[in-house]
């Protein structure tokens, strides 16, 4: 970790992109993950543009990839780095973990392929959802309740943070699965100190479980 903490406000519906520098390992892949938080909104077509084949010979990894461009659904974020920032095609990019993926992670589908399947990822974060402001759950039917972390617009074109009150129309979700849209009445807040849970729902939204004490309450009470 670095020594001082990435502190971003003002992140919902913030555009950042992420970049995976894949390593082949026993059992998977090691990840260098960057993301472009703390550099300002990333820039669509630049990230867009970037060639992961031809980053991964420049950089000495076996892989690269590229997940979807995405937008925070935070209010504030504080996120402890795993290094030193990096130029990669053009656009700078924060170290943000350094981790072993998932046995069954596949680079050459999108995170949709997961769809309902809890995740867990190693990284030290905080994220705050200010009372007054809306948030996005989901409900698993274990009675674990799990809040959107991002969106993205890259399965469902026409998904904007506007419409996301009405996202449980266009899920296909799973027996026993619920979604809800919450308008918070006290700021929540949720502190991950070295393993997140986090879901994806069919159109590749991304939540983060509250599961082993990282929220302040249960939004979905």
């Amino acid at each position: 970790m670095t020594s001082s903490p990435l502190d971003v406000k003002g992140t919902r519906d913030y555009a950042q992109g992420e970049i995976f520098l894949l390593t082949e390992q026993e059992g998977g892949y090691g990840a260098l993950v960057y993301n472009t938080t703390g550099f300002g909104p990333c820039p669509e077509e630049e990230f867009e543009a970037i060639d992961t084949e031809a980053l991964a010979k420049e950089t000495g990894c076996d892989r690269v990839w590229k997940n979807p461009r995405r937008f925070w659904m935070m209010d504030e974020l504080t996120l402890e780095l795993a290094g030193e920032p990096r130029e990669l095609g053009g656009i700078m990019f924060n170290l943000a973990a350094d981790m072993h993926m998932p046995a069954d992670f596949d680079p050459g589908r999108d995170q949709s392929a997961m769809a309902y399947h809890p995740m867990q990822i190693h990284r030290v974060t905080t994220y705050r959802f200010l009372a007054g402001r809306p948030v996005f759950l989901l409900r698993s039917p274990e009675g674990v309740t799990w809040v959107m972390q991002t969106y993205t617009n890259h399965k469902a074109t026409d998904l904007t943070a506007e419409v996301l009150a009405g996202l449980g129309d266009r899920l296909t979700l799973p027996e026993g699965w619920e979604f809800s849209a919450k308008i918070l009445d006290e700021d929540l807040v949720i502190d991950t100190h070295g393993l997140a849970n986090i879901v994806p729902d069919d159109l590749a939204n991304m939540y983060q479980g509250c599961i082993d004490g990282v929220n302040n309450f249960d939004p979905w009470q």
